[in-house]
């Protein structure tokens, strides 16, 4: 256990609440629970269906840019309810990304 979860706990036992253990360490309250009950801690699987959002983030372009690649084609989308939004298949998006890398 490092010196900062001890200090965590000490400050816990002393009364402190999660919001001002957050404030002082300068993380979240929920980063500070993770810390006290790591077992308890959610780990989330990666997301399989990515958003326009996502899939911008993780090629580094503009969400326009990643809606006109779909709209030309060069990027496989779903659409989805009335609105039509945009779901990305995370394979479909890792292929994208190793054809880029690759130059085919």
């Amino acid at each position: 256990m490092t010196s900062r979860n001890v200090e965590i706990k000490r400050l816990r036992k002393a009364g402190l609440t999660y919001a001002e253990l957050g404030r002082h360490f300068g993380v979240s309250k929920e980063r500070i629970r993770q810390l006290l009950n790591p077992k308890k801690a959610k780990i989330r699987p990666p997301k399989t269906m990515l958003t326009t959002t996502d899939v911008s983030q993780i090629l580094g372009l503009h969400p326009n840019t990643v809606r006109r690649w779909t709209a030309n084609g060069t990027l496989p989308a779903f659409r989805l309810n009335e609105r039509g939004d945009r779901r990305y298949l995370r394979t479909e998006i890792e292929k994208f990304l190793n054809a880029q890398r690759t130059g085919k």
